[in-house]
């Protein structure tokens, strides 16, 4: 009695960021094992162990959630490979450190990002969520701004286009490169497929200075 107590207590005590991340990693289980249909508020609440009424304290619609879904795609982690991107480097090799650490983030999981594509289609067909697809877009692009511009600092190199159009060129090619190893998933094309990349966008940089 005294643990189950404890328990309840702990359950009390959690924050809403919290709660969030625990129903956002639910939801994507449930999404993984049965589709996103079998994703109902209900389905999601019990899956975290929660009451049903904390989706709602949580997320104000499922818009909200499948943003939250979708941002564990554009917030994957690149912190092991910035200690590797110096000037001293080829850039070609710079370029490929980072798209390979990206990719590796992206192979461990071919579920997850089975079902984020379904959920960006799933969003491009619903009216009450056609404006996620041009928030992933726009986010996905601020990432890699974001990105590009460490990249420039750490590899001591600057882009010969614009920035923002660079971003969008990158994103195109990693959409499309996750797309056809959704389908054939043969990890070997992938990789060959970015290294390609990668000696392509080393010829739109110069050193900087």
């Amino acid at each position: 009695m005294a643990m189950a107590q404890a328990d309840k207590a702990t359950k009390k005590h959690v924050s809403a960021d919290v709660r969030r991340e625990l129903l956002v990693a639910a939801a994507l289980r449930v999404m993984k094992r049965e589709g996103i249909a079998a994703a109902t508020t209900r389905a999601i609440c019990a899956e975290a162990d929660m009451p049903h009424g904390a989706f709602h304290y949580c997320f104000r619609s499922k818009q909200e959630l499948y943003a939250a879904l979708l941002s564990t795609d554009i917030n994957i982690a690149l912190d092991a490979a910035w200690p590797a991107i110096t000037p001293e480097v080829d850039p070609v090799e710079n370029i490929r450190t980072l798209l390979r650490a990206y990719w590796s983030a992206v192979e461990a999981d071919p579920e997850t990002q089975l079902v984020l594509s379904e959920l960006v289609n799933l969003a491009l067909r619903e009216p009450e969520l056609s404006e996620l697809p041009a928030w992933e877009h726009r986010a996905y692009l601020d990432k890699t701004v974001s990105y590009l511009e460490r990249f420039a600092d750490e590899a001591g190199l600057e882009p010969t286009v614009d920035t923002r159009a660079l971003a969008e060129m990158i994103n195109s090619v990693v959409s499309g490169v996750i797309s056809s190893w959704l389908s054939h998933r043969d990890n070997g094309i992938a990789v060959e497929t970015l290294d390609n990349f990668a000696a392509l966008f080393a010829t739109l940089t110069r050193p900087r200075g």
